[in-house]
Protein backbone atom coordinates (compact mmCIF):
# COMPACT_ATOMS: atom_id res chain seq x y z
CA UNK A 1 0.00 0.00 0.00
CA UNK A 2 1.67 3.43 -1.21
CA UNK A 3 1.20 5.83 1.70
CA UNK A 4 0.36 9.40 0.93
CA UNK A 5 3.72 11.25 0.97
CA UNK A 6 5.21 8.28 -1.36
CA UNK A 7 2.19 9.16 -3.77
CA UNK A 8 3.22 12.55 -3.82
CA UNK A 9 6.47 11.66 -4.47
CA UNK A 10 5.79 8.92 -7.30
CA UNK A 11 4.11 12.41 -9.12
CA UNK A 12 7.64 13.99 -8.85
CA UNK A 13 9.91 14.23 -11.39
CA UNK A 14 13.45 12.79 -11.57
CA UNK A 15 15.01 16.21 -11.04
CA UNK A 16 12.54 17.30 -8.10
CA UNK A 17 13.38 13.74 -6.91
CA UNK A 18 16.80 14.01 -7.01
CA UNK A 19 17.19 17.58 -6.09
CA UNK A 20 15.17 17.73 -3.49
CA UNK A 21 17.79 17.19 -0.65
CA UNK A 22 19.86 19.61 1.26
CA UNK A 23 23.46 19.05 -0.01
CA UNK A 24 22.69 19.03 -3.79
CA UNK A 25 20.83 22.29 -3.49
CA UNK A 26 23.51 23.77 -1.63
CA UNK A 27 26.09 22.39 -4.23
CA UNK A 28 23.93 23.69 -7.38
CA UNK A 29 23.25 26.57 -5.58
CA UNK A 30 27.64 26.96 -4.62
CA UNK A 31 27.53 26.60 -8.71
CA UNK A 32 25.40 29.27 -9.53
CA UNK A 33 26.38 31.89 -7.03
CA UNK A 34 30.31 30.69 -7.62
CA UNK A 35 31.09 30.23 -4.20
CA UNK A 36 31.07 27.20 -1.89
CA UNK A 37 28.19 26.48 0.75
CA UNK A 38 28.21 24.32 3.56
CA UNK A 39 26.22 22.65 6.13
CA UNK A 40 26.56 25.19 8.43
CA UNK A 41 24.67 27.72 5.53
CA UNK A 42 21.00 27.18 6.22
CA UNK A 43 18.77 25.67 3.72
CA UNK A 44 14.88 25.54 3.84
CA UNK A 45 13.01 23.71 0.72
CA UNK A 46 9.39 25.32 0.30
CA UNK A 47 9.06 24.28 -2.90
CA UNK A 48 5.04 25.43 -3.68
CA UNK A 49 2.91 21.86 -4.01
CA UNK A 50 -0.11 23.80 -4.04
CA UNK A 51 -3.40 23.75 -2.12
CA UNK A 52 -7.12 23.93 -2.07
CA UNK A 53 -7.27 27.76 -2.49
CA UNK A 54 -4.25 28.14 -5.04
CA UNK A 55 -2.86 25.72 -7.67
CA UNK A 56 0.47 27.37 -8.02
CA UNK A 57 2.96 24.56 -7.97
CA UNK A 58 6.51 25.22 -9.11
CA UNK A 59 9.77 22.08 -9.17
CA UNK A 60 12.05 23.04 -6.55
CA UNK A 61 12.54 26.43 -4.09
CA UNK A 62 14.27 27.43 -0.90
CA UNK A 63 15.69 29.63 1.04
CA UNK A 64 19.60 29.47 1.06
CA UNK A 65 21.61 30.95 4.45
CA UNK A 66 18.36 32.99 5.25
CA UNK A 67 18.69 35.76 2.23
CA UNK A 68 18.58 33.72 -1.34
CA UNK A 69 15.28 32.51 -2.17
CA UNK A 70 16.14 30.61 -5.54
CA UNK A 71 13.21 29.10 -7.47
CA UNK A 72 14.44 26.31 -9.91
CA UNK A 73 13.09 24.59 -12.89
CA UNK A 74 13.71 21.63 -15.27
CA UNK A 75 12.21 22.00 -18.95
CA UNK A 76 12.75 19.85 -21.70
CA UNK A 77 10.58 21.98 -24.16
CA UNK A 78 11.26 26.12 -23.87
CA UNK A 79 8.44 27.38 -22.83
CA UNK A 80 8.16 31.67 -23.34
CA UNK A 81 5.99 32.39 -20.45
CA UNK A 82 9.06 31.45 -17.79
CA UNK A 83 8.96 35.05 -16.55
CA UNK A 84 5.54 34.99 -16.02
CA UNK A 85 5.12 31.85 -14.33
CA UNK A 86 8.06 32.72 -11.92
CA UNK A 87 6.21 36.40 -11.15
CA UNK A 88 3.23 34.06 -9.93
CA UNK A 89 6.01 31.59 -7.85
CA UNK A 90 7.35 34.75 -5.98
CA UNK A 91 3.97 36.61 -5.73
CA UNK A 92 2.68 32.78 -4.19
CA UNK A 93 5.34 32.33 -1.52
CA UNK A 94 5.60 35.30 -0.37
CA UNK A 95 1.53 35.73 0.24
CA UNK A 96 2.23 32.09 2.56
CA UNK A 97 5.59 33.94 4.28
CA UNK A 98 3.86 37.50 5.02
CA UNK A 99 1.36 38.28 7.10
CA UNK A 100 -1.28 40.76 4.97
CA UNK A 101 -1.50 43.04 7.61
CA UNK A 102 2.54 43.98 7.73
CA UNK A 103 1.61 45.47 4.37
CA UNK A 104 -0.27 48.08 5.62
CA UNK A 105 2.42 48.95 8.90
CA UNK A 106 5.14 51.61 8.13
CA UNK A 107 8.10 49.37 8.88
CA UNK A 108 9.35 47.77 5.90
CA UNK A 109 9.29 44.29 5.84
CA UNK A 110 12.68 42.65 5.17
CA UNK A 111 12.41 40.40 2.08
CA UNK A 112 15.01 37.51 0.66
CA UNK A 113 16.42 38.07 -2.73
CA UNK A 114 14.62 35.68 -5.27
CA UNK A 115 16.22 34.18 -8.03
CA UNK A 116 15.21 32.42 -10.62
CA UNK A 117 17.10 29.65 -12.98
CA UNK A 118 15.29 27.44 -15.22
CA UNK A 119 17.75 23.97 -16.37
CA UNK A 120 16.40 22.78 -19.95
CA UNK A 121 17.75 19.01 -21.45
CA UNK A 122 15.59 19.24 -24.77
CA UNK A 123 16.49 18.87 -27.67
CA UNK A 124 16.26 22.40 -29.28
CA UNK A 125 19.78 24.40 -30.05
CA UNK A 126 20.05 26.44 -27.25
CA UNK A 127 22.93 28.98 -26.40
CA UNK A 128 24.57 27.26 -22.99
CA UNK A 129 23.29 30.35 -21.44
CA UNK A 130 20.19 33.35 -21.82
CA UNK A 131 17.83 35.27 -19.89
CA UNK A 132 14.69 35.86 -20.15
CA UNK A 133 12.75 38.68 -19.56
CA UNK A 134 9.00 39.68 -17.95
CA UNK A 135 9.48 42.57 -20.06
CA UNK A 136 9.54 40.95 -23.80
CA UNK A 137 5.99 40.29 -23.51
CA UNK A 138 4.78 43.46 -22.46
CA UNK A 139 2.72 45.49 -24.99
CA UNK A 140 3.71 48.13 -27.71
CA UNK A 141 7.36 48.56 -28.13
CA UNK A 142 9.78 51.70 -26.92
CA UNK A 143 9.19 51.90 -23.65
CA UNK A 144 11.68 53.44 -21.68
CA UNK A 145 10.93 52.62 -18.31
CA UNK A 146 9.79 49.28 -16.87
CA UNK A 147 8.39 49.45 -13.59
CA UNK A 148 7.84 45.53 -13.21
CA UNK A 149 10.82 43.58 -14.09
CA UNK A 150 11.53 39.50 -13.72
CA UNK A 151 14.70 38.05 -14.87
CA UNK A 152 15.35 34.41 -15.34
CA UNK A 153 18.23 32.20 -16.34
CA UNK A 154 18.12 29.77 -18.41
CA UNK A 155 20.82 27.15 -18.85
CA UNK A 156 21.55 24.48 -21.38
CA UNK A 157 22.16 21.26 -19.53
CA UNK A 158 22.50 18.81 -22.44
CA UNK A 159 25.12 16.64 -21.39
CA UNK A 160 28.59 18.09 -22.88
CA UNK A 161 31.13 17.42 -20.04
CA UNK A 162 32.75 20.65 -20.90
CA UNK A 163 30.10 22.96 -19.80
CA UNK A 164 30.39 25.59 -17.55
CA UNK A 165 27.69 24.27 -15.38
CA UNK A 166 28.32 21.02 -15.52
CA UNK A 167 31.78 21.57 -14.30
CA UNK A 168 30.87 23.40 -11.46
CA UNK A 169 28.41 21.16 -10.09
CA UNK A 170 28.56 17.25 -9.62
CA UNK A 171 24.72 16.60 -9.04
CA UNK A 172 23.83 18.52 -12.62
CA UNK A 173 26.12 16.71 -14.27
CA UNK A 174 25.15 13.62 -12.99
CA UNK A 175 21.41 14.60 -13.49
CA UNK A 176 22.23 15.70 -17.11
CA UNK A 177 24.70 12.47 -17.65
CA UNK A 178 21.43 10.20 -16.80
CA UNK A 179 18.98 11.71 -19.06
CA UNK A 180 21.39 11.94 -21.98
CA UNK A 181 22.12 8.14 -21.78
CA UNK A 182 18.73 7.62 -21.92
CA UNK A 183 18.14 9.33 -24.86
CA UNK A 184 21.17 7.63 -26.41
CA UNK A 185 19.74 4.24 -25.73
CA UNK A 186 16.09 5.34 -26.65
CA UNK A 187 17.87 6.29 -30.22
CA UNK A 188 19.85 3.24 -30.68
CA UNK A 189 16.26 1.86 -30.50
CA UNK A 190 15.90 0.43 -27.40
CA UNK A 191 12.62 0.05 -26.06
CA UNK A 192 11.92 2.97 -23.15
CA UNK A 193 11.97 1.13 -20.62
CA UNK A 194 14.72 -1.18 -21.58
CA UNK A 195 16.85 2.23 -22.40
CA UNK A 196 15.60 3.57 -18.61
CA UNK A 197 17.21 0.33 -17.16
CA UNK A 198 19.97 0.45 -19.56
CA UNK A 199 21.05 3.93 -18.45
CA UNK A 200 20.76 3.04 -14.52
CA UNK A 201 23.29 0.34 -15.05
CA UNK A 202 25.74 2.41 -16.80
CA UNK A 203 25.73 5.31 -14.60
CA UNK A 204 25.90 3.12 -11.62
CA UNK A 205 29.35 1.81 -12.40
CA UNK A 206 30.84 5.04 -13.00
CA UNK A 207 29.36 6.01 -9.64
CA UNK A 208 26.81 8.42 -11.30
CA UNK A 209 23.86 8.95 -8.88
CA UNK A 210 24.39 5.29 -7.66
CA UNK A 211 23.07 5.64 -4.22
CA UNK A 212 19.95 7.31 -5.54
CA UNK A 213 19.18 4.82 -8.21
CA UNK A 214 19.57 2.12 -6.35
CA UNK A 215 17.14 3.09 -3.62
CA UNK A 216 14.31 4.55 -6.00
CA UNK A 217 14.95 2.37 -9.13
CA UNK A 218 11.17 1.31 -9.48
CA UNK A 219 10.31 4.90 -9.09
CA UNK A 220 12.79 5.92 -11.36
CA UNK A 221 11.86 3.94 -14.22
CA UNK A 222 8.22 5.38 -13.15
CA UNK A 223 8.71 8.59 -13.33
CA UNK A 224 10.95 9.04 -16.39
CA UNK A 225 8.50 7.01 -18.54
CA UNK A 226 5.80 9.19 -17.50
CA UNK A 227 8.10 12.55 -17.83
CA UNK A 228 8.81 11.20 -21.56
CA UNK A 229 4.92 11.12 -22.07
CA UNK A 230 4.95 14.94 -20.83
CA UNK A 231 7.87 15.88 -22.66
CA UNK A 232 6.02 14.24 -26.22
CA UNK A 233 2.76 15.77 -25.53
CA UNK A 234 4.55 19.95 -24.76
CA UNK A 235 6.49 19.51 -27.64
CA UNK A 236 3.37 18.84 -29.49
CA UNK A 237 2.17 21.91 -28.06
CA UNK A 238 5.04 24.20 -28.48
CA UNK A 239 4.67 23.50 -32.38
CA UNK A 240 3.47 26.54 -34.05
CA UNK A 241 3.00 27.95 -37.40
CA UNK A 242 3.62 24.55 -39.40
CA UNK A 243 0.97 22.55 -40.29
CA UNK A 244 2.02 19.38 -39.28
CA UNK A 245 2.49 21.18 -35.69
CA UNK A 246 -1.02 22.88 -35.60
CA UNK A 247 -2.31 19.38 -36.31
CA UNK A 248 -0.19 17.62 -33.51
CA UNK A 249 -1.58 20.55 -31.30
CA UNK A 250 -5.01 19.46 -32.32
CA UNK A 251 -4.21 16.03 -31.44
CA UNK A 252 -2.51 16.53 -27.99
CA UNK A 253 -5.78 19.09 -26.89
CA UNK A 254 -7.76 16.76 -27.33
CA UNK A 255 -5.16 13.87 -25.50
CA UNK A 256 -5.23 16.56 -22.68
CA UNK A 257 -8.97 17.25 -22.73
CA UNK A 258 -9.32 13.33 -22.12
CA UNK A 259 -6.72 12.91 -19.24
CA UNK A 260 -8.77 15.94 -16.99
CA UNK A 261 -12.00 14.05 -17.64
CA UNK A 262 -10.50 10.78 -16.59
CA UNK A 263 -9.25 12.85 -13.34
CA UNK A 264 -11.65 14.23 -12.63
CA UNK A 265 -14.30 11.30 -12.64
CA UNK A 266 -10.59 9.24 -10.61
CA UNK A 267 -11.90 12.23 -8.45
CA UNK A 268 -15.55 11.30 -7.96
CA UNK A 269 -14.94 7.65 -7.52
CA UNK A 270 -16.58 6.14 -10.38
CA UNK A 271 -16.08 2.70 -11.18
CA UNK A 272 -12.62 2.14 -13.17
CA UNK A 273 -14.97 -0.19 -15.57
CA UNK A 274 -17.17 2.86 -16.42
CA UNK A 275 -14.65 5.16 -16.82
CA UNK A 276 -12.63 2.90 -19.18
CA UNK A 277 -16.46 2.86 -21.43
CA UNK A 278 -16.37 5.86 -21.30
CA UNK A 279 -12.91 7.07 -21.74
CA UNK A 280 -12.33 4.16 -24.18
CA UNK A 281 -8.87 3.40 -22.75
CA UNK A 282 -7.53 0.58 -20.82
CA UNK A 283 -8.05 -0.52 -17.26
CA UNK A 284 -4.12 -0.11 -17.05
CA UNK A 285 -4.00 3.02 -17.99
CA UNK A 286 -6.30 4.24 -15.87
CA UNK A 287 -4.76 2.93 -12.70
CA UNK A 288 -1.64 4.42 -13.63
CA UNK A 289 -3.33 7.96 -14.31
CA UNK A 290 -4.56 7.65 -10.81
CA UNK A 291 -1.88 6.32 -9.49
CA UNK A 292 0.74 9.10 -11.06
CA UNK A 293 -2.29 11.61 -9.90
CA UNK A 294 -2.54 9.97 -6.08
CA UNK A 295 -6.25 9.30 -7.00
CA UNK A 296 -5.50 5.66 -6.20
Amino acid sequence: MVSSGQGRQYQDTVFRKYFNDADRLRELAGALHGRAYTSGDPLEIVTLEGTFLSQVKNDISFLLAGRHLVFIEHQSTPNANMPLRCLYYICEQLRREIDAKQLYMNRRIPLPVPEFHVFYTGDKALPEETEMRLSDAYRGTGVEKRHLELVVTVYNVVYDAQKNLLVRSRALHDYSFFIDRIKQNIAAGMARADAIRTAMRCCQERDIMRAFLKQHEREVIDMVNFEWDQALFEAAKYEEGREDGIAQGHRAGKTEGKIEMILEMLREKMPLETIAKISNLSMDRIRELGRVHSLL
